[in-house]
Protein backbone atom coordinates (compact mmCIF):
# COMPACT_ATOMS: atom_id res chain seq x y z
CA UNK A 1 0.00 0.00 0.00
CA UNK A 2 1.13 3.71 -1.07
CA UNK A 3 0.79 6.74 0.74
CA UNK A 4 0.69 9.99 -1.07
CA UNK A 5 2.80 11.82 1.33
CA UNK A 6 3.12 15.94 0.25
CA UNK A 7 5.43 18.35 2.04
CA UNK A 8 3.14 22.16 2.34
CA UNK A 9 5.64 25.13 1.67
CA UNK A 10 3.30 27.53 3.60
CA UNK A 11 2.92 25.34 6.75
CA UNK A 12 6.32 23.99 6.04
CA UNK A 13 5.30 20.49 7.38
CA UNK A 14 4.67 16.57 5.83
CA UNK A 15 0.99 16.46 4.98
CA UNK A 16 -0.96 13.08 4.98
CA UNK A 17 -4.29 12.97 3.31
CA UNK A 18 -6.88 12.79 5.48
CA UNK A 19 -8.73 9.31 4.01
CA UNK A 20 -4.99 7.94 4.00
CA UNK A 21 -5.52 4.67 6.13
CA UNK A 22 -1.79 4.75 7.94
CA UNK A 23 -0.33 2.87 10.99
CA UNK A 24 -0.03 4.91 13.98
CA UNK A 25 4.09 4.41 13.67
CA UNK A 26 3.79 6.27 10.54
CA UNK A 27 1.79 8.71 11.92
CA UNK A 28 3.75 9.15 14.81
CA UNK A 29 7.17 9.30 13.15
CA UNK A 30 5.39 12.04 10.65
CA UNK A 31 4.30 14.12 13.68
CA UNK A 32 7.53 14.04 15.10
CA UNK A 33 9.85 14.49 11.83
CA UNK A 34 7.06 18.00 11.68
CA UNK A 35 7.87 18.93 15.45
CA UNK A 36 11.85 19.02 14.49
CA UNK A 37 11.55 20.44 11.19
CA UNK A 38 9.62 23.64 13.12
CA UNK A 39 11.71 23.69 15.98
CA UNK A 40 14.82 24.14 13.37
CA UNK A 41 12.89 26.77 11.44
CA UNK A 42 12.40 28.65 14.75
CA UNK A 43 16.13 28.25 15.51
CA UNK A 44 16.93 30.19 12.81
CA UNK A 45 20.12 28.55 11.11
CA UNK A 46 20.56 25.89 9.28
CA UNK A 47 22.10 23.54 11.92
CA UNK A 48 21.20 23.90 15.90
CA UNK A 49 23.76 25.27 18.03
CA UNK A 50 25.10 21.87 20.19
CA UNK A 51 23.23 21.96 23.23
CA UNK A 52 25.01 23.52 26.27
CA UNK A 53 24.18 25.08 29.17
CA UNK A 54 25.56 28.03 28.24
CA UNK A 55 23.03 28.00 25.50
CA UNK A 56 19.64 27.26 27.69
CA UNK A 57 16.78 29.24 27.44
CA UNK A 58 17.34 31.24 30.62
CA UNK A 59 13.93 33.08 30.62
CA UNK A 60 12.30 30.21 30.26
CA UNK A 61 14.37 28.51 33.55
CA UNK A 62 13.46 31.80 35.23
CA UNK A 63 9.45 31.30 34.50
CA UNK A 64 9.71 27.37 35.57
CA UNK A 65 11.53 28.40 38.51
CA UNK A 66 8.88 30.56 39.89
CA UNK A 67 6.53 27.98 38.68
CA UNK A 68 8.33 25.78 41.03
CA UNK A 69 8.51 28.21 43.84
CA UNK A 70 4.88 28.87 43.33
CA UNK A 71 4.03 24.98 43.49
CA UNK A 72 6.32 24.48 47.09
CA UNK A 73 5.34 27.71 48.75
CA UNK A 74 1.34 26.18 47.66
CA UNK A 75 2.25 22.84 49.27
CA UNK A 76 3.95 24.10 52.12
CA UNK A 77 0.02 26.17 52.77
CA UNK A 78 -1.58 22.98 52.80
CA UNK A 79 -2.84 24.18 49.06
CA UNK A 80 -1.96 20.79 47.33
CA UNK A 81 -4.77 20.50 45.29
CA UNK A 82 -2.48 24.38 43.88
CA UNK A 83 0.13 22.51 44.44
CA UNK A 84 -0.25 20.24 42.26
CA UNK A 85 -1.38 22.34 39.08
CA UNK A 86 1.50 24.45 39.57
CA UNK A 87 3.97 21.50 39.27
CA UNK A 88 2.06 20.82 36.03
CA UNK A 89 2.29 23.91 34.64
CA UNK A 90 5.77 23.78 35.11
CA UNK A 91 5.87 20.20 33.65
CA UNK A 92 4.17 21.63 30.40
CA UNK A 93 6.46 24.65 30.60
CA UNK A 94 9.45 22.31 30.20
CA UNK A 95 8.08 20.16 27.34
CA UNK A 96 8.07 23.04 25.77
CA UNK A 97 11.86 23.44 25.70
CA UNK A 98 13.32 23.44 22.37
CA UNK A 99 14.24 19.88 21.15
CA UNK A 100 17.64 20.76 20.74
CA UNK A 101 18.40 22.43 24.07
CA UNK A 102 20.55 20.53 26.20
CA UNK A 103 18.52 17.71 27.82
CA UNK A 104 20.50 17.45 30.83
CA UNK A 105 19.18 20.82 32.06
CA UNK A 106 15.35 19.38 30.68
CA UNK A 107 16.13 16.35 32.71
CA UNK A 108 16.85 18.26 36.12
CA UNK A 109 14.05 20.29 35.94
CA UNK A 110 11.72 17.73 35.17
CA UNK A 111 12.40 14.95 38.02
CA UNK A 112 12.77 18.19 40.40
CA UNK A 113 8.62 19.13 39.14
CA UNK A 114 7.84 15.43 38.93
CA UNK A 115 9.32 14.65 42.79
CA UNK A 116 7.16 17.71 44.02
CA UNK A 117 3.98 16.29 41.99
CA UNK A 118 3.82 13.21 43.08
CA UNK A 119 4.50 14.42 46.87
CA UNK A 120 1.23 16.76 46.35
CA UNK A 121 -0.80 13.94 44.79
CA UNK A 122 -0.56 11.38 47.62
CA UNK A 123 -1.93 14.44 49.77
CA UNK A 124 -4.65 15.10 47.73
CA UNK A 125 -4.95 11.17 47.39
CA UNK A 126 -4.97 10.84 43.92
CA UNK A 127 -2.52 7.34 43.74
CA UNK A 128 -2.52 6.64 40.46
CA UNK A 129 -1.05 10.05 39.36
CA UNK A 130 1.06 9.80 42.20
CA UNK A 131 2.16 6.00 41.07
CA UNK A 132 2.63 7.04 37.23
CA UNK A 133 4.83 10.35 38.29
CA UNK A 134 7.04 8.39 40.84
CA UNK A 135 7.41 5.11 38.02
CA UNK A 136 8.33 7.89 35.50
CA UNK A 137 11.30 8.94 37.96
CA UNK A 138 12.05 5.89 38.86
CA UNK A 139 13.19 5.24 34.78
CA UNK A 140 14.84 8.07 34.98
CA UNK A 141 16.90 8.04 38.06
CA UNK A 142 16.90 4.45 39.73
CA UNK A 143 19.28 4.95 42.30
CA UNK A 144 17.14 7.80 44.16
CA UNK A 145 15.45 5.52 47.14
CA UNK A 146 12.68 8.59 47.65
CA UNK A 147 11.37 7.65 44.62
CA UNK A 148 10.71 3.50 45.47
CA UNK A 149 8.80 5.41 48.39
CA UNK A 150 6.87 7.52 46.41
CA UNK A 151 5.92 4.37 44.58
CA UNK A 152 5.64 2.01 47.26
CA UNK A 153 3.09 4.53 48.92
CA UNK A 154 0.79 5.04 45.78
CA UNK A 155 1.26 1.31 45.53
CA UNK A 156 -0.23 0.72 49.21
CA UNK A 157 -2.54 2.88 48.81
CA UNK A 158 -4.05 1.72 45.36
CA UNK A 159 -4.26 -1.92 47.30
CA UNK A 160 -1.22 -3.49 45.40
CA UNK A 161 0.62 -4.59 48.57
CA UNK A 162 3.08 -7.09 47.25
CA UNK A 163 4.04 -4.49 45.26
CA UNK A 164 4.74 -1.82 47.81
CA UNK A 165 7.23 -4.01 49.31
CA UNK A 166 9.21 -4.84 46.32
CA UNK A 167 9.51 -1.14 46.01
CA UNK A 168 10.44 -0.49 50.07
CA UNK A 169 12.45 -3.49 49.65
CA UNK A 170 14.30 -1.94 46.30
CA UNK A 171 14.59 1.85 48.10
CA UNK A 172 16.31 -0.05 51.32
CA UNK A 173 18.93 -1.66 48.87
CA UNK A 174 19.95 2.24 48.03
CA UNK A 175 19.67 3.51 51.64
CA UNK A 176 19.38 0.31 54.40
CA UNK A 177 19.48 3.08 56.77
CA UNK A 178 16.27 4.97 55.59
CA UNK A 179 13.88 5.16 58.36
CA UNK A 180 10.68 6.06 56.68
CA UNK A 181 11.30 2.44 54.13
CA UNK A 182 11.94 0.77 57.12
CA UNK A 183 8.85 2.26 58.54
CA UNK A 184 6.87 1.95 55.74
CA UNK A 185 8.12 -1.52 54.71
CA UNK A 186 7.23 -2.87 58.25
CA UNK A 187 3.63 -1.33 58.00
CA UNK A 188 3.02 -3.49 54.25
CA UNK A 189 4.58 -6.38 56.19
CA UNK A 190 1.58 -6.65 58.11
CA UNK A 191 -0.93 -5.63 55.73
CA UNK A 192 0.41 -8.38 53.71
CA UNK A 193 0.10 -11.32 57.21
CA UNK A 194 -3.58 -9.92 57.65
CA UNK A 195 -4.48 -10.35 54.19
CA UNK A 196 -3.07 -13.66 54.49
CA UNK A 197 -5.04 -14.01 57.79
CA UNK A 198 -1.48 -15.07 59.61
CA UNK A 199 -1.89 -11.63 61.33
CA UNK A 200 -4.65 -11.00 64.49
Amino acid sequence: MSVAISYDPKTKKLVVPEDADISSELKLEIDQLNTLTQEIIANGSDVPPVPTPENFNKDMSKMIKRLYESGVQAFKSGKFQDSAKQFSIGIEMILRRHKFESFQGTLQELSLFLMSRSDAYLKTKEYLKAYNDSDMLIGMMMNTPDNFLRRGVANFFLGNYEAARADYQRGLAFDENNDRLQAELTIVLDKILEENGDYL
